[in-house]
């Protein structure tokens, strides 16, 4: 379909252009679509140079996507194309699928409440740009696991993936948008043809990103370049003096595998290695158990463990980690000393904007998959010196290569800092003035409550969504029935649904408070955790305990005793703010609160470890405005025979 003849059917005459603010390379083309250029998506030098078996850190400078605006009139099309991409000089290009021929794709950025429309035109051609095998896991002991090396090693194959063609649909994680440009994971359009999406921006500062999020395909579609920062912009943000322009930079951190050829040598092509669970083999059409896979790279932007030479002067670092399933425990090390720079991080920001003071990073930052972090650094402390950021666990050295705790290479970023001595930066004492750390005390009471439980099949191998509701007291025990020893008495609840397949059981109303409990229950020595992210809430943690789920059954989903719950769990000053995304950890439960967006439609919440999600850990819930929620209600009690009394007591009850 012709350019032309494509805003014809999606109702896009009048499209304008947007503006680019480059910090990279890209123009806006005429009709409307941003471009890339070669020269963007190819930056990094020594095309002609033999390739290797491993890779240099700090070889090469970090790459800045461009930024687009688009405006607030017309239509800003933004076409996903494939393109040449060096990830490292010391490989050959990657063939990647890209936004506008950028990896990551260009950073959208808007005002508060500025309502934009981007048309996401699929013009991927041919097969998955990736390599797919399934590697059996490995049983306990130290070493480098298989899937936490380079290489197939005779690996099978996954032709399933082989024969994969684009099949994408465009989803602005922590945006409020309608149902219809949500890129809900059903969504999904192929080659040729578009996504049209209105985002409202309702928003205050903060920093969104977007990817793929197609069913099924989401962690390989992410994996193979479909994703991009959105940052939304607004006067209380702009009145702090906050790093901006060439001193704010983007950091999408991702970790990445190559495959290589005969001799070793890595041969530039992403690979993704899927693991089995153990004594799981893939049989013919069938898809086994598998856990959330590891990669033993890291990049920033699009480039495996760059360089940034910086000023001696602050400067405002918006980070996201896009991994499939890597958290990241970031720590800044000056490479002369091999000493952790403690409290050169500060924080002002998290996945849904700024906190109400500055906070200090004493020494180590986390981010699991999803979630962002804003963050300042001065440089002016450090002149002259080299500074890196690396991965890490508690109680090893920062900076050390650590492959029995699954990080083969701790390398993620290095600075070079200028020798010229500059005055330090101070930041604001006070961010936004709005700011206010919720506690359960602060949730309204007539929030709606929520129960999610994140548990295993009969198996025990694959992880899935309980979906819960309460039933009184008395309920009989049984499979499904669970009993939470909860805050001010036992809850009794029973499973509703596991699968996005399943029938939707979680029906909401438009600018209501929420507060939903995730509990995660897993067998003894499974050191499982999930990111969990609802779509179109913003919250906060208002509780996090250990829980003791012994007592679960998980073959029958049922409890023969009570989860009980432990003592309260710290909350970490980068999950202190307004967030969309909260890692949950084996046997522990986290109750987040918040206010859901004024948009409505079928919206999701589920793992954003991406293989969890493609598996099925995903659930749809469906957002109304509060009379039609109302209504519903109504109609789905007139449904389940309630007599006249419980009627007459209903209505009662109901905002007219």
């Amino acid at each position: 379909m012709s350019t032309t003849s494509r805003r014809t059917v999606l109702g896009m005459a009048g499209a304008t252009a947007a503006a680019v603010a480059v910090a990279g390379t890209g123009v806006l083309g005429s009709a409307g679509v941003f471009q890339g250029t070669a020269e963007a998506a190819d930056a990094l030098q020594g095309v002609n140079e033999p390739t290797f078996t491993t890779l240099k850190p700090f070889r090469d400078p970090l790459r800045v996507p461009p930024t687009l605006r688009p405006k607030s009139h017309g239509i800003t099309e933004i076409d996903m194309v494939e393109s040449q991409v060096r990830l490292h000089s010391q490989m050959p290009a990657s063939r990647m699928w890209t936004y506008a021929g950028h990896f990551p794709g260009p950073t959208l950025e808007v005002r508060s409440g500025e309502r934009v429309r981007i048309a996401w035109n699929n013009r991927l051609k041919g097969r998955t740009p990736l390599k797919a095998v399934w590697v059996q896991a490995e049983g306990p002991g130290p070493g480098l696991l298989p899937y936490n090396r380079p290489g197939s090693e005779g690996a099978s194959p996954r032709p399933e993936v082989e024969r994969l063609t684009a099949w994408t649909t465009v989803h602005v994680h922590g945006g409020h948008q309608n149902a219809l440009s949500d890129g809900a994971a059903e969504f999904g359009v192929t080659s040729g043809n578009g996504q049209l999406g209105e985002y409202a921006n309702d928003q205050a500062a903060t920093h969104l990103f977007y990817h793929d999020h197609a069913m099924a395909v989401t962690s390989l579609n992410v994996q193979s370049g479909l994703v991009g920062n959105y940052l939304v912009r607004d006067a209380e943000e702009d009145r702090l003096g906050l790093p901006r322009g060439e001193y704010e930079i983007p950091l999408t951190i991702q970790d990445v595998n190559f495959d290589t050829d005969a001799q070793g040598r890595l041969t530039g092509q992403v690979l993704a290695k899927r693991i089995l669970g153990p004594g799981s083999m893939p049989m013919p059409g069938t898809i086994p158990p598998a856990l959330a896979s590891l990669a033993p790279f890291t990049m920033v932007n699009g480039v495996v463990w760059p360089y940034l030479d910086v000023q001696a002067r602050a400067y405002r670092f918006r980070l996201v980690n896009v991994s499939g399933a890597r958290i990241y425990r970031l720590v800044v090390v000056d490479e002369e000393t091999g000493k952790v720079v403690r409290g050169a991080m500060k924080l002002i920001g998290t996945d849904m904007g700024l906190l109400g003071k500055p906070q200090t990073i004493d020494e180590a930052l986390s981010l699991a998959p999803a979630e962002r972090a804003d963050v300042v650094i001065d440089f002016a402390a450090h002149p002259g010196r080299r500074l890196k950021l690396v991965n890490t666990i508690p109680g090893q050295t920062a900076g050390a290569d650590l492959p029995d705790f699954l990080i083969p290479h701790a390398e993620v970023m290095q600075f070079r800092v200028e020798k010229k001595r500059r005055a330090p930066h101070p930041l604001p004492t006070t961010l936004s003035k709005s700011f206010r750390r919720l506690s359960l005390a602060d949730v309204p009471k007539d929030a709606t409550e929520r129960f999610v439980l994140l548990g295993f099949d009969k198996t025990g191998a694959m992880p899935q969504i309980w979906e819960m509701e309460q039933v009184p007291s008395d309920t009989a025990s049984g499979a499904g029935i669970v009993t939470v020893d909860m805050p001010g008495g036992t809850r009794t609840l029973r499973r509703t649904g596991t699968m996005f397949e399943d029938t939707t059981t979680f029906f909401a109303a438009a600018g209501t408070w929420e507060k939903w409990h995730f509990i995660s229950a897993a067998p003894e020595g499974v050191p499982i955790y999930h990111p969990m992210h609802i779509h179109l809430m913003n919250f906060q943690v208002v509780d996090r305990r250990a829980v003791d789920a012994s007592g679960l059954d998980f073959a029958t989903a049922r409890t023969t005793r009570p989860i009980t719950l432990g003592a309260p769990v710290p909350v970490a000053p980068e999950e202190s703010g307004w967030k969309d995304t909260i890692t949950v950890n084996a046997n522990t439960l986290v109750t987040v609160a918040g206010r859901l967006a004024d948009q409505t439609g079928k919206a999701m919440y589920h793992c954003h470890l991406l293989d969890h999600e493609d598996e099925g850990m995903m659930r749809p819930f469906v957002v109304m405005p509060s009379p039609v929620h109302d209504i519903h209600r109504m109609l789905m009690d007139m449904g389940r025979g309630m007599d006249a009394h419980d009627m007459k007591h209903m209505k009662s009850g109901m905002k007219m």
